[in-house]
């Protein structure tokens, strides 16, 4: 723990990407998987996994998208289904639940539909690679359906 703690004052000067310390200590909980926030004014996609997935997941070859809207007295939500093949031909699975009753994952949504890409950060402990993703015409057309519903 105190590594965590005390890994703010000692970050590299070089790293690009600040993940602001609240949402750092949430990663630090989570063994893999991923999460959109906001940051630096844009929705971003942070996938947490072991160095060695990170490496293999470097070299992106192709990015689909899915997205499902849930409808339900409890939890309801914006499925975002990605699948992400890699140039070793290594297929990674993510899913992300938008909570639409969430104030926060209601921005990220806004968020998320003025952009025409987004930035996916693969993480370990920090960032170690960045990643900008474009969301293609059709997707973008799709998700902004279900944001339109969920939203107004």
């Amino acid at each position: 723990m105190l590594p965590l703690i005390l890994k703010p004052l000692f970050k590299n000067s070089d790293s690009t990407t600040e993940i602001p310390f609240d949402i750092e200590i949430s990663l630090s909980m989570i063994e893999s998987g991923c999460i959109f926030i906001p940051l630096n004014q844009m929705a971003t996609l942070i996938i947490i996994e072991s160095p060695d997935e990170i490496n293999l997941l470097k070299n992106i070859n192709k990015v689909t998208f899915n997205f499902e809207l849930i409808e339900r007295p409890e939890f309801p939500s914006l499925g975002m289904h990605i699948e992400i093949n890699t140039a070793s031909n290594k297929s990674f699975n993510f899913d992300y639940f938008f909570n639409t009753e969430s104030e926060g994952d209601l921005e990220v949504l806004k968020k998320l539909k003025d952009q025409n890409y987004f930035d996916i950060h693969f993480y370990t402990t920090e960032v170690i690679h960045s990643k900008k993703i474009e969301l293609g015409t059709k997707d973008k057309l799709e998700l902004n359906s279900l944001i339109d519903k969920v939203t107004s």
